[in-house]
């Protein structure tokens, strides 16, 4: 009986305990970093032991999108970024982007306020030390302890570039979305991913070169109309996974020229996932094409393997670990219909084909001449003894 009073008082006692409270700071912390930054200073307001936690926060996500409001209390855009400002100025006076572990900044257009946005930027890497108030002008600064950066729509320059590659000895994540160059090189040897997203580099027209050698995992999200003077990634020995999808138009050509040795630099990689790509141009010259030992899975979505199927050729020639083929809504031979029921047709083969280890080819079409690639896998079965064919129809 004295047991059952017992259980039940704290519920009739109508008070709720502060077990959150309770928790000790870095505990604390960790569930802040799920938090935006506008969230994470008003927390001060909830009691006296949340007060100044806002303060030692390892990880901060900086959003212009937390200031926007909809309905009747909707304000106007230029209002919107005042009050934005004027919080991110004085956060950035309590904390020090080179001593978090995580910062992330995003507005919401990189033409109207990326290049304002960017001065917080400049401002860490110009004025970063570890005694307040005492400025170590340039890159004679101490380095940042940063691991994780992610910029949305910044105007990023030179000086951002030299910084991440002679001052962020601890860097490991970076992510680029939407933002604009001016350089024309990322070069970081502690970098494990990499994400560059719909980016911007024409105020820098010369080629943008990426050296990152301890790179696991690569992301490029590319419009190459915004890259006129084309995009080198430089071989990344630690490669387990690419994704890399590009949008071509007529300056597409400097990287069709160029796409054996761009694929080239990604021979270490396990996992590949190619979108956009358009029909390889084979130079002149004679080019020795990469192999990839170490590729287990490999898409192609949106590809055109209209030359007769040449970048899929080269794959299957040069992997001989592959695993699982996924081709998406790939864009085949024209003349493919014609050739349907001609019996004494010719055929096209694969010659040197080293797949004895491919699982599964999974063909996700929309139109009926997908019976070509069926038939050039086909064609070539004694080759890929494994090999289970799946088809799906889709409507684009």
């Amino acid at each position: 009986m004295d047991l059952d009073t017992t259980r039940k008082r704290p519920r009739e006692s109508g008070v709720a305990v502060d077990r959150l409270s309770a928790l000790p700071d870095c505990l604390l912390h960790v569930i802040m970093s799920f938090m935006k930054a506008r969230q994470v200073v008003q927390t001060c307001m909830l009691s006296k032991r949340w007060e100044h936690l806002w303060r030692t926060v390892p990880c901060l996500d900086v959003d212009h999108r937390e200031f926007q409001s909809t309905g009747e209390a909707a304000q106007g855009d230029n209002e919107v970024w005042q009050n934005f400002e004027d919080f991110a100025d004085n956060l950035m006076l309590h904390h020090q982007i080179a001593h978090l572990d995580t910062f992330q900044l995003h507005v919401n257009n990189v033409y109207r306020w990326g290049q304002h946005a960017s001065r917080w930027i400049r401002r860490s890497i110009k004025y970063n030390t570890k005694v307040p108030g005492i400025p170590r002008p340039g890159l004679s600064c101490s380095s940042w302890s940063l691991k994780r950066l992610h910029l949305s729509n910044i105007c990023v320059d030179d000086l951002f570039a030299k910084h991440i590659s002679s001052m962020c000895c601890s860097l490991e994540d970076l992510n680029l979305k939407g933002c604009r160059f001016a350089f024309n090189e990322i070069t970081s040897h502690s970098l494990k991913s990499l994400v560059i997203d719909s980016c911007d580099s024409k105020l820098c027209p010369s080629k943008l070169v990426v050296t990152a050698p301890a790179i696991a995992s690569l992301c490029l999200i590319v419009k190459l109309w915004f890259f006129p003077g084309g995009l080198i990634v430089n071989e990344m020995p630690f490669l387990s996974k690419a994704s890399i999808l590009v949008s071509a138009t007529y300056d597409g050509k400097n990287f069709q020229h160029n796409q054996s040795k761009f694929l080239g630099s990604l021979c270490n990689v396990t996992t590949l996932e190619l979108s956009g790509f358009q029909t390889m141009i084979i130079p002149e010259e004679p080019v020795e094409l990469p192999e990839f030992k170490n590729l287990k899975i490999l898409s192609l979505d949106k590809c055109d393997l209209s030359d007769n199927f040449q970048l899929l050729k080269h794959f299957l020639q040069n992997s001989p670990n592959l695993e699982k083929l996924t081709l998406r809504l790939c864009e085949l031979p024209k003349d493919s219909k014609k050739r349907k029921g001609k019996a004494k047709a010719k055929k096209t083969r694969l010659v040197d084909i080293r797949c004895e280890n491919l699982k599964l080819t999974e063909i996700i079409y929309d139109a009926d001449d997908v019976l070509q690639l069926v038939g050039l896998l086909l064609n070539d079965s004694a080759n890929l003894p494994k090999n289970n064919i799946k088809l799906s129809k889709v409507d684009r």
